[in-house]
């Protein structure tokens, strides 16, 4: 899956122990990818409407960045 450089952090609300730092395709994070909510997240990043952003639900927190992004003064 091409995730057209995003990244992703992935944080667990219960443990808030950070499961996946700075992955770049969700498949990588196993299992979690058949949640509704990551499968949300891989359509969103498909089809190029996300902006770094924090979204979450009542198990997760997924912190998106993108990367290779040039900043213009």
């Amino acid at each position: 899956m091409n995730d057209f450089n995003y990244k992703y952090t992935i944080i667990s609300k219960n443990s808030r122990e950070t499961l996946f730092a700075n992955i770049s395709d969700l498949n990588s994070a196993g299992s979690l990818i058949n949640d509704d909510f990551f499968e949300y997240i891989a359509t969103e990043a498909q089809m190029r409407r996300l902006g770094e952003c924090t979204l979450q639900n009542e198990d997760y927190i997924c912190i998106v960045k993108l990367s290779n992004v040039k900043s213009v003064a």
